[in-house]
């Protein structure tokens, strides 16, 4: 299989992680570069993504942690013809196809059970687990370690941090934070965030997540 080529959008220290797993785990990609506002020295920086025109002869890959930004720039880069990849590490385990979320990464061994529901703009690392007939809404990140129960529902745009457990079918609303070694035993409204054995709003929910 030929390697594809590949921009990558955002040179921080999660976009340099990823070039380097790709390198590592011999995935099937060609990094020609990265685009990125905040560091246009750099010798690998190609060009800001503001004002950036697509190349028909990549696909592009964003690398932020945050996943409202990541469907931001995707959508926006989209819309002037820019074609999207998906990073899938050879190393994962999946019940579920992952070919049809756009734009999305699973790193490391994360293991994704049947009949999860994908968004796009998703970023899934390494050791998470994710049970059967989960919804993963867009934009959605779950790290390092955490654990989703079966049937849970998490919403667009929230993030499961590292050795987080969000209980069977337990929803995780709209822009909410379940906070590292948390465990969700209830539904966590949108906007909050919530820390804590069990998991506690420590900041309130917004209407507009």
């Amino acid at each position: 299989m030929s390697a594809k080529s590949l921009l990558l959008l955002g040179r921080g220290g999660f976009g340099r992680e990823v070039a380097a797993w790709i390198a590592a785990r011999a995935m099937p990609f060609a990094v020609m570069g990265f685009l990125d506002d905040e560091n246009p020295g750099e010798p690998d920086v190609l060009g800001p993504i503001k004002g950036h025109e697509p190349r028909q002869d990549a696909s592009y890959l964003t690398c932020f942690g945050h996943g409202r930004a990541r469907h931001q720039v995707r959508t926006h880069l989209q819309a002037r013809g820019a074609r999207f990849a998906s990073l899938v590490s050879p190393d994962a385990m999946t019940a579920t196809p992952l070919e049809g979320a756009i734009n999305s990464i699973f790193l490391g061994a994360c293991s994704i059970s049947s009949g999860v529901t994908l968004g796009d703009d998703l970023l899934v690392q390494g050791f998470a687990v994710v049970g059967h007939d989960v919804t993963i809404g867009t934009g959605v990140t779950i790290s390092s370690h955490a654990f989703i129960g079966g049937h849970a529902r998490l919403e667009p745009f929230c993030t499961v941090h590292p050795h987080a457990v969000v209980l069977p079918h337990v929803v995780v609303g709209e822009g909410a934070v379940v906070g590292a070694g948390s465990v969700a035993i209830k539904d966590v409204p949108p906007g909050a965030t919530v820390f804590g054995v069990p998991a506690k709003i420590i900041v309130p929910g917004t209407r507009d997540a």
